[in-house]
């Protein structure tokens, strides 16, 4: 059977930027602060919190970069996913700008922290279009645009955009792109270099006001503990009730002819974004057609359906790997990071929507100030604790209210016993003798039962066959193949179970 952590399609970026590897936690430890997440909230908070003098140590749960940071397509923008429209009507104008500074001071930050680093972590400032194919979004991309310059950016409507089809857009000058990898290398340089200590594959438990633990045993004590996970490790209904979970797609595409440097995104729903990955400009990253995690019955067909959109536009020659993410909305379309509700010294920094690369670092810089300062300009923005009743409470609530009842109907679905049409490597839920299975067949032709249960809270996890992982419905855990956590809240494996009775026995001979 394939080795846990396997199941992912890999990325190009960890082909192109290895990673130093660090040692597992072996021992109880102090510190001013933990981070809790190897990706770049977490990275970045714990370079910036050293070089001040922090005592720091970050936990990962499998290798830095194995979450949404190394499967990212490394857009930095101030394009965000919710409209500036949506943006001013919710918050407020004053507010509005505040949030485009920040974003804008992150993507400083980076380039800041790529420009000392050896290699440059392929950081480019290029400008960012967005875009549509249809006359009819002419007077939406122009609002945006007298908009954008309102809140400070340098942006226009145009009606030439280098793309190779028709297209007006709005073009936003200064936004970036960069070698995610690579600039995680960077950043874990720093901690160490700073006096830090980075521990990988060393997955917390149990989170608290001052002390982590891990699952092999140690603990952390620090006097600030600070989850740096997209959403948060464990049960954490104050965050997890407001954000929903969805996995968006990506191409790796060689082109005929090049296209121009540059960052894309369409006003399709669901949307697609696009960037050069190379110098030469003949390889594309292409993303989108994003869909609820855990609910799409036929993932591939999402691949598909991006590859279709890909080819009726640009001049594909091939497409040369594929892979899946997960990010996380949140309810009223700004991230969730400052100090958690009811809490006096645990942070969070979670719901980064699709622009988790600025928004991560954003996270960062105001984690840093409310840890080392008390304060932080942007940390009324963001707090956890805010509440947009009139723009997030009817979402939410009916998000809730579909988890409740899938929660109810996945224990009703009656699943097939006959696996003679169980193909190698695959997996489904099935309903045996009154109890429900994940039930997987790997690549010899052997049956592995486990529980369905997501062991967060208790959702029937579905089977992901584009990605071989059991991906959880309801706050978006995901699981290896052989139930072990890959990804999201849950700090439990999927439990194994042993064959149902009359069910057909591991090592049964089939599709070989």
């Amino acid at each position: 059977m394939q080795e846990p952590g396997k199941s992912l399609a890999e990325s190009l970026w960890n082909d192109t930027a290895p990673l130093p590897s660090f040692a597992p936690l072996d021992r109880d430890l102090d510190a001013d602060a933990v981070v809790v997440g190897g990706g770049i909230t977490g990275l970045t908070t714990a370079a910036l919190l050293a070089e001040s003098g922090k005592r720091v140590v970050l936990l990962e749960r499998n290798r830095l970069g194995s979450g949404t940071t190394g499967r990212t397509t490394a857009h930095l923008t101030a394009a965000l996913d919710v409209d500036y429209a949506k943006l001013v009507s919710r918050f407020g104008e004053e507010p509005a700008r505040r949030v485009i500074e920040s974003v804008m001071r992150a993507i400083d930050e980076i380039e800041r922290g790529a420009a000392a680093s050896a290699t440059g972590c392929g950081f480019r400032r290029l400008p960012g279009y967005r875009f549509s194919e249809d006359a009819r979004d002419a007077g939406t991309l122009a609002e945006e645009a007298a908009l954008a310059r309102k809140l400070g950016l340098d942006a226009a409507l145009v009606e030439e955009v280098p793309l190779p089809f028709p297209a007006r857009a709005l073009r936003v000058e200064a936004q970036a792109a960069f070698h995610p990898l690579a600039y995680l290398a960077t950043l874990a340089e720093r901690v160490v270099r700073a006096g830090g200590h980075v521990f990988e594959h060393s997955p917390v438990v149990a989170s608290g006001d001052d002390e982590v633990a891990v699952a092999h045993g140690p603990c952390v004590t620090a006097a600030h503990v600070i989850d740096a996970t997209h959403t948060p490790v464990g049960i954490v209904p104050s965050i997890q009730t407001r954000v929903s979970a969805w996995t968006s797609h990506v191409l790796v595409v060689r082109l005929e002819r090049p296209l121009g440097h540059a960052l894309f995104w369409d006003c399709d729903d669901p949307y697609h974004y696009v960037r050069t990955v190379d110098d030469a400009g003949t390889r594309l990253l292409v993303g989108g057609e994003d869909h609820r995690t855990g609910r799409e019955p036929a993932p591939h067909a999402r691949f598909a359906a991006l590859e279709a959109w890909t080819r009726r536009r640009f001049p594909v020659r091939e497409v040369e790997a594929r892979w899946s993410h997960e990010l996380f909305e949140p309810a009223d379309g700004l991230p969730y990071i400052g100090l958690l509700p009811g809490s006096r010294s645990r942070f969070v920094a979670a719901g980064f929507s699709g622009t988790g690369m600025t928004f991560g670092t954003v996270a960062a810089l105001t984690l840093h100030g409310l840890v080392t300062e008390g304060a932080s300009s942007w940390a009324s923005l963001y707090a956890p604790s805010r509440v947009k009743a009139l723009a997030s409470a009817l979402p939410m609530a009916e998000e809730n209210l579909r988890i409740g009842w899938r929660f109810v109907a996945d224990r009703l679905r009656r699943g097939k016993r006959d696996r003679s049409d169980l193909a190698n490597d695959t997996g489904r839920v099935e309903r045996v003798d009154g109890e429900q299975l994940a039930v997987y067949r790997d690549v010899r032709g052997d049956l592995h039962f486990l529980s369905p249960r997501c062991t967060h809270m208790g959702c029937i996890v579905a089977w992901n066959d584009a990605e071989k992982t059991w991906d959880c419905p309801c706050h978006g855990g995901r699981f290896h193949r052989t139930g072990k956590v890959l990804y999201g809240p849950p700090t439990a494996d999927l439990e194994h179970e042993e064959a149902a009775p009359g069910a057909e026995p591991a090592g049964a001979e089939h599709g070989r």
